[in-house]
């Protein structure tokens, strides 16, 4: 796992320095840089996982010096891939996976992605063809950012690289902004700045050196296949079990210590059960604890030590601190644009102490988007019938939840309220006042002052053009788990996940986001992963031999800090000593009369405003930062 970068049509070497130095969290172990045909540049910083040895530098070439790559990830068949390729007669220098990619590209160009099993970002330059090739990961799992500005076309791990660059300018792409805050995070291909875009995943770019043009081409969609036939549930199950577990198997590959998140969850359980399967020592695995004042709603160690008595794991229990909310500010940093999903808070911390015992840690994230794990797929087949009540009704039910103020911070009250907002609408608009948070009418409330005299597109629209990009004939279901996927899943969850470990050098893989694993999730029935209101009933059957009932059972649990309170307390001091009056108006991007609404409601308990409330917070850190330049932080 490492950090790569590069620059076209520049002969000077210190913005490739600086970029690579930028990239330093995510590769301790060593850096490069190398100038080829006078102005192209690519960059590597390193994080040695597999081949500890010198013979892993990058940026790696081929033996006659024809073809570059820069490359972030693991290829978790490259041992395979390797072989297959010596017997083609090609030779190698060190044990990488790195290397197997570049000997691949040399004998399938681009078709070598659809042998590639992993997670990765990597950029070959290829001499004879005179272009650069960017490639992202079938998920999205590693990042990959680029910009085509002014003769230059930059590209790197993380947005911070570019700008390190100091080659474009940093200039707010006011659409972006807009549709952050119906999401809190911002879709791809945008970023919060007007010229770095975001590869989307399972793409690819050309950039054709000769023309200064780029090509932008999809190479995997995981629709393939014929659908599984409802007669084949028995044979679906264990075909199932057997891809967990060799994808399982196949992640375990490292030269480095090894562990797993383990929340006592369903998803986290059955990684820990394969592992203990596979492994020839007991399992590393971490549970986050927590301390200090924060009021959390749940505490997984004994779901967790439960699992880890079962299997035998040699456990450790994280105790982090959420005493401190105001941490929170500095970690802007991490995402370099807006970004307020409360739950990077807990990933940083837990990464942070899990590095001090492993250097890869296996996760269970993509289980709840592959399944339906979510409690909102429950409603999707009352989708339609909401969606032809009156919208009144809708309002009427909101408003009279509001009157319920007890368990303020409640996760169920939260849903019931977002299903109200839901009724009435058409599914695209319906599904993100479901899922997400201001509508286009509280938008056009809370910045009033940068929409003044501004047209922008409904942020509906991302989500209607990806349930449209869904093959004819899929049902609801299958084009929301399509959705998720391309949305929630790739631009929230995988974004924190890469950028909290990798802020501490930690490599997290994802083993359920094996994309054989996701392309057979694709084929199945609906009715196999929701069954009589079981989330994730095939994924729960297939290791129902192994893991006791009552954990398999057990209510999901979520993973979030307690933001509602923390914004009714000490994160609330943020509005009055930096985001005063005087402030607010002078920057001219919100309404300060509608931050205080906001504020009143949520102090008061009328309303839970909370994510709402720490999404202004978050976009006025990253504004303050990374436009207008200010250093320090400030003392709530």
């Amino acid at each position: 796992m490492c950090g790569i970068c590069g620059i076209v049509g520049l002969k000077d070497k210190n913005p490739i320095d600086r970029m690579v130095k930028s990239l330093a969290h995510r590769g301790p172990d060593d850096q490069g840089t190398v100038c080829l045909d006078d102005d192209v540049h690519l960059g590597h910083t390193r994080l040695s996982i597999i081949d500890l040895s010198k013979a892993g530098h990058q940026p790696m070439a081929n033996d006659d010096g024809s073809v570059w790559i820069t490359f972030n990830g693991e290829i978790y068949n490259f041992d395979e891939l390797r072989e297959e390729l010596r017997l083609k007669g090609y030779r190698f220098k060190s044990n990488t996976d790195t290397e197997v990619i570049l000997h691949g590209y040399e004998e399938w160009g681009e078709r070598v992605l659809d042998r590639l099993n992993g997670m990765f970002a990597f950029a070959v330059y290829d001499k004879f063809k005179n272009r650069l090739l960017l490639v992202r990961d079938r998920l999205g799992i590693k990042p990959l950012y680029y910009a085509d500005y002014n003769g230059h076309f930059i590209f790197a791990s993380e947005i911070k690289a570019i700008l390190a660059a100091d080659l474009i300018p940093r200039e707010t792409d006011r659409q972006a902004v807009w549709d952050y805050f119906s999401f809190l995070y911002i879709p791809h291909p945008g970023t919060a700045y007007h010229y770095i875009k975001q590869l989307p995943p399972g793409h690819l770019l050309i950039y054709d050196l000769k023309k200064r043009q780029t090509e932008l081409r999809r190479y995997w969609h995981p629709w393939d296949g014929e659908p599984i036939q409802m007669e084949d549930r028995s044979e679906t199950t264990t075909a199932l079990r057997g891809l967990v577990k060799d994808a399982v198997k196949k992640q375990l590959v490292s030269d480095v210590p090894l562990g797993l998140f383990l929340s006592g969850g369903v998803d986290s359980s059955i990684l820990a059960c394969v592992m203990a399967e596979e492994a020839s020592q007991p399992v590393k695995t971490f549970t986050v604890v927590f301390k200090g004042d924060g009021i959390v709603p749940h505490d997984d160690r004994v779901f967790a030590r439960h699992v880890s008595q079962i299997f035998g794991t040699d456990h450790c229990e994280v105790e982090v601190d959420l005493s401190h909310p105001e941490e929170m500010l500095d970690l802007v940093s991490c995402f370099d644009q807006p970004f307020a999903n409360p739950t990077f808070y807990i990933s940083r911390l837990i990464s942070h102490e899990t590095r001090k015992h492993v250097a890869v840690a296996l996760s269970g994230a993509g289980g709840d988007e592959l399944f339906g794990g979510y409690p909102r797929y429950r409603v999707l087949s009352y989708a339609a019938m909401l969606g032809r009540m009156p919208k009144t009704f809708g309002v009427l039910a909101d408003r009279a939840l509001e009157y319920l103020k007890e368990d303020f911070d409640n996760a169920g009250r939260r849903r019931m309220k977002r299903l109200a907002r839901g009724i009435g609408w058409d599914f695209p608009e319906q599904y993100l006042r479901w899922t997400y948070y201001f509508s286009e009418d509280e938008k056009k409330t809370l910045l009033g002052p940068m929409a003044d005299g501004m047209r922008f597109e409904a942020s509906e629209r991302i989500l209607a053009s990806r349930l449209s990009a869904s093959p004819q004939g899929a049902d609801r279901y299958q084009r929301v788990m399509d959705l998720d996927l391309n949305s929630f899943l790739s631009d929230n969850i995988l974004e924190y996940t890469d950028r909290t470990s990798m802020e501490v050098s930690l490599e997290a893989r994802v083993p359920l986001l094996d994309h054989r694993i996701v392309e057979f999730a694709y084929r199945m029935p609906w009715s196999y992963k929701m069954r009589h209101g079981r989330a994730k009933a095939i994924l729960k059957d297939a290791f129902a031999v192994r893991l006791p009932a009552d954990l398999l059972d057990a209510p999901k649990r979520g993973f979030c800090p307690p933001i509602a309170t923390w914004m009714a307390g000490p994160l609330d001091a943020y509005f009055d000593r930096v985001m005063t009056r005087e402030e607010v108006v002078k920057q001219a991007v919100f309404s300060w009369e509608e931050i205080q609404r906001l504020r009143r409601q949520h102090k008061a308990r009328a309303r839970d405003n909370g994510m709402e409330l720490f999404g202004i917070l978050m976009f006025d850190v990253w504004h303050r930062r990374y436009i207008l330049g200010e250093t320090g932080h400030p003392e709530l």
